[in-house]
């Protein structure tokens, strides 16, 4: 029979060793998977990513947007074609609504000398008026800017992944849903945070290019763009809004889409003769097919290079 004090200290010593894997566990995950601070995981890695590969002080020039975003523009091409560009960072997110991507500008504060603001956009992410909940950008941008004391970002860390099984459930996702270039969930960036889509051939699937998108957009999306204009002219930033082409066949087809694009195109004008914004067009250059698009409105690197390209002339124009 076990002694009572014996029997304390061995459940005290079991005990402490559930807390030492725990905490070991914890520290591994946040060495080498993005914690969850918002839950939603392209934007927990493009938190990590700033914090860990980017120079804030250095970035000019901020991109924001959903996938459309993420995959249609890349930072590395802007940087390459256009003399005002120095350091672009993406913080795209994948689903991100109009509201959403307001919120995304909210950290702008991480890049103190920031320049220019890109929102890549299409129609098809302005009909929902979803937004971050519990979000606090604050602390994001201490986060990304290493701001936070020893002790804050340690209570920062563990607070994110306190549920254990569910970092170990996002770790699993991570690895197998998220470190391909051949898939829509890619989260592996550039060097500018863009995700390049190497989607062709028996990669691309068919029923996300065959149908096209209504025309459907909130006015509270127009809303969030007129106070994102007003926001960057206040702070002497440049606001363009970056309307990305739709594919060729379906455009042509289609008369709502045509009509869904000049309505946004219209929409965009209006707030920017009252904010300065600058409107960047692309339907007009043209792409089409798997030559182009790995669906009907996200670019596959080829595409997104000719995009990106045409803006850094544009930026260079208008700056």
């Amino acid at each position: 029979m076990v002694e009572p004090k014996s029997f304390v200290k061995i459940l005290f010593g079991i005990w402490g060793v559930i807390i030492a894997v725990a905490f070991g566990y914890i520290f591994y995950f946040n060495a080498h998977y993005p914690i969850p601070l918002t839950n939603h995981i392209s934007f927990d890695a493009k938190l990590k990513f700033v914090r860990e590969k980017i120079d804030p002080d250095k970035v000019d020039t901020m991109i924001i947007g959903s996938s459309i975003g993420l995959n249609d523009i890349l930072g590395v091409e802007l940087e390459k074609n256009s003399k005002k560009v120095y350091k672009s960072i993406n913080m795209s997110v994948y689903g991100a609504t109009t509201l959403q991507a307001e919120q995304l500008m909210e950290l702008m504060d991480t890049f103190p000398n920031l320049k220019r603001i890109i929102y890549s956009v299409q129609y098809s992410d302005t009909p929902h008026n979803w937004r971050f909940k519990n979000y606090d950008p604050g602390l994001l941008v201490r986060y990304m800017r290493h701001e936070q004391n020893t002790i804050k970002y340690l209570y920062t860390v563990i607070k994110a992944c306190a549920n254990i099984p569910f970092c170990y459930n996002r770790q699993r996702t991570y690895i197998s849903e998220h470190m391909k270039p051949n898939i829509f969930e890619s989260l592996l960036f550039d060097a500018s945070g863009s995700v390049p889509l190497k989607i062709y051939g028996k990669d691309v699937i068919g029923h996300r290019w065959r149908l096209a998108q209504p025309n459907i957009m909130s006015p509270k999306s127009f809303e969030a763009i007129r106070r994102m204009s007003l926001k960057a002219k206040n702070k002497g930033i440049k606001y363009y809004i970056l309307h990305q082409p739709y594919r060729k066949e379906l455009y042509e087809k289609h008369d709502f889409v045509r009509a869904a694009m000049k309505r946004f195109d219209d929409a965009v004008k209006g707030i920017f003769k009252q904010t300065d914004g600058i409107l960047i067009t692309t339907q007009h250059l043209g792409l089409h097919g798997h030559k182009d698009f790995a669906d009907r409105t996200h670019l596959n690197i080829d595409g997104a290079k000719t995009v990106s390209r045409y803006v850094a002339k544009q930026i260079d124009k208008n700056e």
